[in-house]
């Protein structure tokens, strides 16, 4: 009996020492926390590496963790790729009675959800945030609600409802007095005002804003309101204005990103066109090309194919356009390709954390039964063999709502995977009607091909071995020696046969591949018969008598090409070999 006391004991004490080292690991994990949300709005760099340092295995469990993970994420600029660390937030605070944490878990989730882009989503929970924020009378936070609602509006073209937001959004900015807020609310009201066709309170927003931003030498929003300002006169025509704008957005060019500074310089350049600046139009077009997406290279295209036509130089702009069809083509294929992939992985995704989530709860359960077995074990040692029967059948019970459990899981796993499948093959219907297009895509590159062959025909045209040979069949056949130009050497047949290869589907390759007998001069006198030489000609370049002309072709057709003697002439022989090869 002393013995079994001492193990109860003993088991209490050990119990107690892991709550307390597990209680001090909590306190210095949750300090972390409160740091990391201290450094959130100003420095969220440094709040995102003191998140990442934290462990990996424990945190993510915590909703405190995953609502700052989350928000670091976003503030960082770094695109979430699933939902499972919102939904640890919002599986908590949802139901924690706590309205501002839970209006943040909203609010986060419908930033993610916007990432993600699930629009309804979205929508829902930012819905949902504003309705719980209302109450609270936090401007910051309702400031932000309404702008995350208008972004989420605005990328859904609901234009009027983008508007509303942004106007309250607007208001609680000026509560606040935060001068930075106010000029990106006034930035987006003027955006959608212009693109409502409303260029009076555009311009108007816009210039509040720019006023503001002088004031306050915000040098990048600077940047971004004179050009959308630019961007108003350039679509109601006024391109005079239009330039007036762009260029005084040019000195803060250098504060904007790589990407939004070269789009200011290639917008100067398409005013310029209109403005028949067209030197200067193409400088700026050029300094504005921007290679790093297939969009950014598809304006590109579209701004020279507008100065060609401008220049009236309608082959090159048909050239450009093309070029631009196809990014445009691309970028439809690579919307489609990413589409499929983000189903795949929604799929994956959600699998994996149904199987984690189970796997976490078994070992959890596990845990617990291994603890409680070990304490009934030293305490019912004396038990009857009544109660031990009983404890299995509970054991068997538990381990069966587990399988149930599992089984429903499955179930809808299954369900899930149905649903993708479905989605797998609209879009591979999809994919086939974008098969049919290809008949016209046939047709221009056969066009393509017929520019080549001419392309082809240029070079050889231009080829040096081929103008020596033009200048040597100048000369009478018996001119004086100092009159006529040297015969050619080898490096220049070498150069005839490479230009015969190239504009002749490589004639030479072929024919030496075909018949090994053939000799270099075997394969020079086969290509200046490609060329169309007749025999007086042949005679001049190879500097010999007809007669020996004659026999040598013979011989060439009789004892390496045509030994069974099927044709009359080399030519013939010539022509029908290479044409069956190729």
């Amino acid at each position: 009996m002393k013995t079994l006391i001492a193990a109860i004991i003993a088991a209490i004490l050990i119990t107690t020492a892991a709550c307390s080292r597990s209680d001090d690991d909590t306190e210095t994990t949750m300090a972390q926390l409160r740091l990391a949300e201290q450094y959130m709005t100003a420095k969220p760099d440094i709040a995102l590496k003191i998140l990442d340092s934290l462990d990996k295995t424990d945190c993510p469990k915590d909703h405190y963790f995953a609502l700052l993970y989350s928000q670091a994420k976003y503030r960082n600029y770094i695109k979430a790729d699933n939902d499972s660390l919102v939904k640890v937030a919002l599986k908590y605070y949802t139901t924690s009675g706590d309205s501002l944490m839970k209006a943040r878990s909203l609010l986060m989730a419908a930033q993610v959800y916007r990432e993600l882009d699930e629009n309804s989503a979205a929508l829902e929970h930012i819905h949902k945030a504003a309705e719980t924020a209302m109450p609270l009378h936090d401007t910051r936070l309702s400031c932000q609600v309404y702008y995350i609602w208008g972004r989420i509006l605005q990328e859904t073209y609901d234009t009027d409802g983008s508007t509303e937001k942004f106007e309250l959004s607007l208001k609680f900015a000026k509560e606040l007095g935060d001068t930075a807020l106010i000029i990106n609310r006034l930035n987006e009201l003027g955006y959608n005002y212009l693109a409502k066709n409303d260029y009076k309170k555009g311009l108007q927003k816009l210039d509040e804003a720019i006023e503001l931003a002088t004031a306050t030498l915000a040098h990048k929003e600077l940047a971004m309101l004179y050009g959308h300002k630019s961007l108003a006169f350039y679509v109601l025509e006024d391109y005079k204005r239009a330039l007036e704008y762009i260029n005084r957005a040019m000195p803060y060019n250098k504060y904007l990103n790589r990407q939004d500074s070269l789009s200011n310089l290639n917008f100067k350049g398409k005013i310029l066109i209109h403005t028949n600046q067209l030197d200067s139009a193409r400088y700026y077009i050029k300094q504005g090309k921007d290679t790093s997406s297939m969009y950014s290279t598809s304006i590109y295209y579209e701004s020279m194919c507008m100065l060609m036509k401008k220049q009236r130089n309608y082959k090159t702009a048909l050239e450009y356009c093309e070029l631009r069809s196809e990014c445009l083509l691309q970028m439809l294929a690579d919307l489609e390709n990413d589409k499929i992939a983000k189903l795949n992985k929604q799929y994956n995704t959600t699998r994996a954390e149904n199987e984690n989530a189970r796997l976490r709860l078994e070992s959890r359960r596990k845990g617990i039964l291994a603890i409680l077995a070990a304490i009934m074990a030293i305490a019912v040692i004396m038990a009857t063999y009544a109660y031990v029967r009983y404890h299995r059948t509970k054991a068997r019970l538990i381990m069966q709502k587990q399988l149930d459990t599992f089984n429903d899981s499955l179930r809808k796993m299954q369900q899930r995977e149905n649903a993708i499948i479905q989605e797998q093959l609209k879009a591979h219907e999809e994919a086939m009607a974008y098969a049919h297009n290809l008949e016209d895509k046939n047709r221009e590159l056969e066009a393509a091909r017929q520019r080549l062959n001419e392309m082809r025909q240029h070079m050889l045209d231009n080829n040096a071995a081929v103008k020596k040979i033009r200048e040597i069949l100048k000369h009478p056949n018996n001119p004086a020696k100092h009159a006529k130009p040297s015969p050619l050497d080898s490096n220049e047949i070498a150069q005839l046969i490479a230009a015969i290869d190239n504009c002749h589907d490589n004639f030479a390759t072929r024919l030496a591949e075909r018949f090994t007998a053939l000799s270099v001069n075997d394969v020079f006198l086969c290509c200046l018969i490609k060329l169309g030489l007749d025999n007086p000609g042949l005679c001049a370049i190879l500097d010999i008598s007809d007669n020996t002309l004659r026999k040598r072709k013979s011989r060439l057709k009789r004892e390496k090409i045509d030994t069974a003697n099927h044709y009359a002439t080399l030519e013939e022989a010539l022509h029908d070999t290479t044409r069956k090869e190729a």
